[in-house]
């Protein structure tokens, strides 16, 4: 789909890349080590705030199950 029959594939695209994973190679390549390494922990941090987030929404979602239970042993 990306290959331009003349000239074989777009530059940067590997077997298997879809335009937007090749977009994001080129763009990682550019960038300088500190730069790199800002994005991998911004990366993280997202990962653990939505793991955190989950977590509370779980406690949260138990809470109410006992609180129904209760409710319904006391009917």
């Amino acid at each position: 789909m990306w290959e331009n029959p003349e000239h074989g594939p777009m530059p940067g695209m590997e077997p298997g890349m879809g335009r937007g994973k090749m977009m994001m190679k080129m763009m990682w390549d550019k960038l300088d080590d500190n730069a790199k390494k800002a994005f991998a922990m911004q990366m993280l941090d997202e990962r653990i705030l939505k793991k955190e987030l989950k977590i509370k929404y779980l406690e949260h979602k138990i809470e109410t199950l006992k609180m129904m239970k209760t409710w319904v042993e006391k009917m």
